[in-house]
């Protein structure tokens, strides 16, 4: 059995579990696990998983997108795994290596709502990486084969994205537009995740993602973070100056430290736990279902220690034993696979969130924005 943490950072749903890809095999394994766990359709569902490895004096990570393929890392994901990292420590920052990279990640102020936050440090940002097939750079280029009248900045944070600012938000461009790039590969051989940015105030934007592997989603932390580097490379905001990025999936802060004349954005925001439950990764992975509700004695938790003193009612998240004598491969268990596991959900962390993600709603309203 394993432990999965449902997570959020501004309603992108995000998987933690202290598994490896090692601990599948085959590969096929492990994309039918990523595909079924995230599977709205299914008992779960989901925008991502982060597995980890937290033994190593710089936890390792490795995240993958809901249709089973692997990414370099997820801005909102890595504050939750952010968050479980800097609990499972009992310290106020730490490193963690996802794909090539390392991020930083502290806590972050908690919000008058009780919303718990992570500030993300991300690499710097590079506008000469090529994303379009034929050009080193892009920078506010026209690209007529995505759409004849926007403009298109790419950039990589380390993953590839491509940003335009627009003046009005119409969701089914977006999505029209995101489609273009994962139709046209012999244009954007990697793909690339597609954010349109729209101004608000000088320091207030709209921004919503099409990610590669995973389509329209309630919002993007490297999305954010590369719209944020985009604005003023194009000379709309000073580098520095703390920027609100709202989204559909709620907010955060981000700004863009100097450091030997390049980029490193930073970005606050919430880091939101939802629920846990146990599941059987093999049964999962043939699409069996899950095992039920109820940790066996050989699985440890991965969280440990009480989440808040407001909730009582969740079982312990981060801490338990991680020590190398924990069986890495869990057992599979017979018998009947009910069709949901049990959840033991964080009602403090969700109502407070709640509360946060209205006061967004209000504002995006105000401003004409409507999203599904």
């Amino acid at each position: 059995m394993a432990e999965i943490l449902n997570a959020h950072g501004s309603k992108n749903d995000i998987f933690v579990t202290p598994l490896t890809p090692a601990d599948f095999a085959p590969e096929a394994d492990l994309r039918a696990f990523v595909r079924n766990l995230c599977d709205r359709d299914g008992p779960f569902g989901g925008d991502g998983i982060y597995f980890y490895d937290a033994r190593r004096p710089v936890p390792e990570a490795w995240f993958f997108n809901p249709d089973g393929s692997a990414a370099e890392f997820c801005g909102n994901g890595m504050r939750c795994l952010g968050r479980v990292i800097l609990d499972l420590r009992g310290t106020e920052t730490a490193q963690i290596r996802s794909g090539q990279r390392d991020y930083t990640v502290r806590r972050g102020p908690t919000t008058a709502e009780g919303v718990r936050q992570v500030m993300l440090e991300h690499p710097a940002v590079d506008f000469d990486q090529p994303v379009v097939a034929g050009r080193r750079s892009a920078a506010e280029a026209s690209l007529p084969e995505l759409d004849p009248a926007l403009l298109f900045t790419a950039v990589t944070v380390p993953n590839p994205h491509l940003v335009t600012v627009i003046d009005k938000y119409v969701e089914s461009d977006l999505v029209a537009m995101g489609e273009r790039v994962a139709a046209r590969r012999d244009r954007f051989p990697a793909g690339a995740n597609l954010s349109v940015l729209l101004p608000l105030a000088p320091a207030e934007v709209f921004v919503r993602t099409y990610e590669r592997g995973a389509g329209l989603t309630a919002s993007c932390g490297s999305g954010m973070a590369a719209s944020r580097a985009v604005y003023s490379r194009i000379g709309r905001c000073d580098p520095e100056r703390d920027v609100v990025i709202r989204n559909a999936g709620g907010m955060a802060t981000v700004s863009l430290r100097v450091r030997d004349g390049q980029w490193f954005p930073v970005l606050s925001g919430n880091a939101t736990f939802v629920y846990r439950a146990d599941v059987d990764p093999a049964l999962l992975a043939r699409g069996d279902g899950t095992a039920p509700g109820g940790r066996p004695p050989s699985a440890p938790p991965i969280l440990g220690g009480n989440l808040s003193p407001q909730t009582p009612s969740a079982s312990p998240i981060l801490g338990g034993n991680l020590s190398p004598q924990t069986p890495s491969a869990p057992p599979i268990l017979g018998g009947p696979i009910p069709p949901l596991a049990d959840r033991e959900p964080y009602p403090d962390e969700i109502r407070a969130y709640s509360a946060l993600d209205q006061q967004n709603s209000e504002r995006l309203r105000a401003a004409g924005i409507e999203t599904a």
